[in-house]
C-alpha cells in the first residue's frame, strides 16, 4: 500500500510543479505584452536615433484598437 501511495504523491508533486511553471510562464507573458515590450520598442528607437532629442513613438496596435472603439 505504501508503494501505491509514494507513485501518487510524486505524480501529485509532478502535476504541481507543472502548474506553477504554466502559471509563472503565463503571467511572464501578460507582463510582456503589457509593459516592456513598449518600453524596448522605444528603447530601441532612442538607440538608433542619439542624436534626436525627441522621439515619436506610435503604437499601431494600440491605436488600431482605440479606432475600433
Amino acid at each position: 500500500m505504501e508503494v501505491v501511495l509514494l507513485k501518487t504523491k510524486k505524480i501529485l508533486s509532478t502535476i504541481g510543479t507543472f502548474v506553477i511553471v504554466g502559471a509563472v510562464s503565463t503571467a511572464g507573458a501578460a507582463l510582456w505584452t503589457n509593459v516592456l515590450a513598449e518600453r524596448v520598442q522605444l528603447a530601441q528607437t532612442k538607440w538608433t536615433h542619439r542624436k534626436s532629442d525627441k522621439v515619436i513613438f506610435v503604437d499601431f496596435k494600440k491605436a488600431k484598437r482605440e479606432l475600433g472603439r
